[in-house]
């Protein structure tokens, strides 16, 4: 791990030394207080400096252009398991490039002033859309990003603008939930029953979706434990019950903070079947506005449920991963 360090230590040293002698188009370069300045010149865009280097979309970042740049914090990077920056550094440069791409708007996008608004796209370099929510709770307006907490907003640059994020963006690449479910391998007992039930191809329309997945854990647990017995299934049953698993609209995990008045602790929702479940938002005790979470709990179940995953994005809506049945 020493070693890891030193290489990341060397390798950070290099790049402010030779960022200024990257190969740019000089047609296309700007001088100064460009985008990539500012990362560099953050103490907290540590991670994602090093990210953007070992990418190369440092380069993209010098050049003249009207960019928005979505940045993870350093926290955001460590809460999704990166350790240090060198762990950063040690990932497939196509898999930075992927993420980066995403995390890269093609317009500027300033918050100071914007309306007031719910899951609004924005195109990435990905090709791929990312959805800004913005509202006003209680005296604060409350700005996210496919679910993530703007932690500052509209830090100018020669060639654009950046608003940094607690959240590294899973980027897009499913352009919709049927897609999305169908790469999950562990959604696979799920995607099947969905097919079964009739419900499967309505995923793959225009229209938006929340869907609250049951993992194969979940599935097996209810009688199913293989394709087979998927298959035997009775889809009228099959359909009653999965159709309390789907919503209409896309409501990421933190839209239904941002959807409930300030001292509101539940949302009702409701499902395709035109029945209700809670879902129950969790914050810090005495923190005003904060949101660690959501359970989730249907009308007969015992307790409320805990999400395996949340915020799962796909083009036409997003899925939260569940490891326990909603009972209606």
């Amino acid at each position: 791990m020493k070693s890891m360090n030193y290489l990341y230590a060397i390798l950070v040293m290099l790049s402010l030394v030779n960022c200024s002698k990257d190969t740019v188009n000089p047609t296309e370069a700007i001088e100064k207080n460009t985008l990539n300045d500012v990362v560099r010149d953050n103490f907290g865009l540590t991670y994602l400096a090093t990210a953007l280097y070992k990418s190369g979309l440092n380069k993209v970042l010098m050049q003249a252009g009207s960019y928005t740049l979505l940045a993870p914090s350093d926290d955001a990077y460590k809460a999704a398991g990166y350790q240090n920056p060198a762990a950063v550094y040690a990932e497939p440069v196509s898999k930075l490039t992927e993420q980066g791409n995403y995390h890269i708007l093609k317009a500027p996008l300033l918050f100071t002033g914007k309306a007031l608004k719910m899951n609004q796209e924005e195109e990435t370099l990905l090709g791929t859309k990312v959805y800004w929510s913005r509202v006003k709770r209680g005296q604060d307006t409350l700005t996210t990003i496919n679910g993530g907490r703007l932690l500052q907003a509209d830090t100018k640059a020669a060639n654009g603008v950046m608003q940094v994020l607690d959240r590294l963006l899973v980027a897009n690449v499913h352009s919709n939930l049927k897609q999305a479910l169908a790469a999950n391998v562990d959604l696979s007992l799920f995607y099947q029953a969905l097919k079964a039930a009739g419900l499967l191809e309505s995923l793959a329309g225009t229209a938006n979706y929340t869907v609250f997945a049951l993992n194969n854990t979940a599935i097996k647990q209810m009688g199913y434990p293989d394709l087979e017995a998927i298959e035997k299934a009775d889809p009228a049953a099959l359909k009653k019950l999965l159709s309390y698993h789907v919503a209409k609209e896309r409501k990421f995990a933190q839209d239904y903070f941002l959807l409930t008045p300030q001292g509101t602790t539940s949302y009702t929702e409701t499902m395709l079947n035109e029945k209700t479940l809670t879902i129950n938002l969790l914050g810090q005790y005495n923190v005003p506005n904060s949101f660690t979470g959501i359970t989730v709990k249907g009308t007969g179940n015992s307790w409320a449920l805990t999400p395996v995953r949340t915020d799962v994005l796909a083009g036409n809506g997003v899925i939260h991963v569940m490891g326990q049945v909603l009972q209606q």
